[in-house]
């Protein structure tokens, strides 16, 4: 009798049959292993038995099947506590205060006006103009001299002539003088975050904030 079995032997034990959802050919689970195994132990000729070399080697075949099992399971393992951590840092982060790219900047009763702009190159003068809805200037705040990187502000919310505007959303834009030239800057708001979603596939965070919209976790300048 020949170590070998037979394609009836495989079609009883029900491995002959065809590749399920076109996994490829060359792969065997835990189970159709074992039955193989264990049918060339009770089909092999007594006269000319499996040696120990080749026993070894479809034991060490076996055992790398088996890791590969335990690896998946503790790599899933691993997928459900990362999304449970990050759940946990997601609600840590609703009510509070980002710094996020905007032209939009909301006028608050107690924090005023909160942003930024970022800056290139260092700038002989920085100019942020705070617009209503029609487009007019009602403030320009003057930042002077500054070096590169983000510039701060806050503004009260006392207008030109003198008299504190009403709270609401209002448009701003940046000027600076760079080489003599004046270039338009990225403007930057804070705004408190409203809620926050976990997006598919551990891709991350996204940030529901106030008057700015839908803002991804790492395009957050600052958390304050």
């Amino acid at each position: 009798m020949s170590n070998n079995i037979d394609t009836a032997l495989l079609g009883d034990l029900g491995l002959a049959q065809k590749p399920v959802n076109n996994a490829p050919k060359n792969e065997m689970g835990e189970d159709a292993f074992m039955k193989l195994l264990l049918a060339q132990l009770q089909n092999q000729d007594p006269m000319d038995p499996m040696d120990n070399g080749q026993f070894m080697s479809q034991l060490a075949q076996f055992e790398a099947v088996s890791g590969i099992s335990e690896l998946n399971t503790s790599f899933e393992n691993f997928s459900t506590s990362f999304q449970s951590n990050q759940a946990l840092q997601a609600s840590s982060l609703v009510g509070r205060w980002v710094l996020v790219a905007s032209p939009q900047a909301t006028l608050w009763p107690d924090a005023g006006m909160v942003g930024g702009v970022s800056l290139p190159a260092s700038s002989e003068q920085v100019l942020l103009s705070v617009k209503n809805s029609a487009g007019q200037t009602i403030h320009q705040i003057d930042l002077g001299a500054q070096s590169s990187g983000m510039v701060n502000f806050k503004w009260d919310g006392i207008g030109s002539d003198g008299q504190r505007v009403a709270d609401g959303t209002y448009t701003i834009e940046a000027l600076a003088s760079i080489n003599g030239e004046y270039e338009s800057l990225q403007t930057y708001v804070a705004s408190p975050v409203e809620s926050v979603t976990l997006n598919q596939g551990g891709s991350g965070m996204t940030l529901n904030v106030y008057d700015v919209g839908s803002v991804k976790l790492s395009e957050v300048e600052e958390v304050m």
